[in-house]
């Protein structure tokens, strides 16, 4: 069976290192081609330096890195330092990489792959703002054929993170989110109401803690930090980890469920700026314009992220 060839649009971030490394370890079934970085949780020179730390702790350092947009399409940028640290990897103590991003641009990386690419080869998993991958568009919109689909953590069906009615990577480029999702490209979008069913407990950080190896060290490190809100926001102590569904799907579809809707993403309020309003019992007979995931098997997901961080 052919490996499904990707490229991860990422601003770690945490849970994206963690998404980066279960891609990494995946290699009899996952081809990442690249790997582009984004502001968002962090200025675009953390993100990118962040993405060279985790590709050299998975000992992968033939996968190329490139760096993107400095900030948002329309907007000033804001960053989640307050959840990821000053550095957007508060937890891991990784050294600082030993190489340099490549010098193309993340947008232009994106476009040339893809162009050169056959129709339905590659796979878009943007775990961060979407500004990049509606660049990409824009500049290029033959690029859309190419695409077997873009894999997406962004939105939410309920309360956001970050505002009250929105989730982070939308609400940071909402007009990116547009872009997206109008294109006419198939989306599978996984909000905050599937991704905080992955939580990372204590007895699964426990399992993977156990592994005793520097991945697992790392991240233990990343995933263990105090998080006063947690048991309100999540049920349970411990950090969701949105951005690993992403890879887990390619990986093990069956884990997931979730159905075709219309999702569209508020670009006028002032309050409500980046929603996402997903018509998930088609009340406006909107043609569906993504797949969107409902409900997680968090169990099977660890079990089998676990297992797979063993490999590096």
């Amino acid at each position: 069976m052919a490996r499904e060839k990707i490229i991860i649009d990422t601003d770690p971030g945490q849970d994206d290192a963690v998404a980066i490394l279960l891609a990494l370890a995946a290699r009899e079934a996952i081809e990442v081609l690249g790997i582009t970085t984004v502001a968002g949780n962090a200025e675009l020179e953390r993100t990118t330096v962040n993405a060279l730390r985790i590709v050299e702790l998975a000992g992968r350092p033939e996968v190329p890195v490139f760096a993107g947009c400095t900030r948002p399409l329309l907007r000033p940028l804001e960053t989640a330092k307050h959840i990821c640290g000053e550095d957007g990897l508060a937890g891991t103590d990784l050294p600082p990489p030993r190489r340099a991003a490549e010098a193309r641009h993340a947008v232009d990386f994106i476009v040339e792959t893809l162009l050169a690419a056959g129709n339905g080869e590659v796979t878009l998993c943007p775990i961060g703002p979407l500004t990049n991958i509606a660049m990409a568009i824009v500049k290029e919109p033959r690029i859309l054929p190419k695409l077997r689909r873009i894999v997406l953590m962004g939105g939410a069906q309920g309360l956001g993170n970050i505002t009250p009615s929105a989730e982070f990577n939308f609400y940071v480029d909402p007009h990116a989110a547009h872009v997206v999702l109008t294109a006419e490209v198939p989306v599978v979008m996984f909000g905050l109401h599937a991704t905080h069913q992955a939580l990372a407990s204590p007895p699964r950080l426990a399992a993977i803690t156990a592994l005793g190896t520097p991945i697992a060290r790392a991240v233990t490190g990343m995933l263990s930090r105090h998080r006063p809100d947690a048991i309100e926001k999540f049920g349970g102590p411990g950090h969701p980890l949105h951005d690993p569904c992403i890879i887990a799907y390619l990986l093990w579809p069956e884990l997931f469920q979730g159905r075709d809707c219309h999702v569209a993403v508020e670009l006028e309020s002032r309050e409500a700026i980046g929603r996402s309003t997903i018509d998930w019992w088609n009340r406006t007979r909107r043609p569906p314009n993504a797949h969107v995931i409902g409900r997680i098997d968090a169990d099977g997901f660890f079990a089998r992220l676990t297992e797979q961080l063993a490999r590096l």
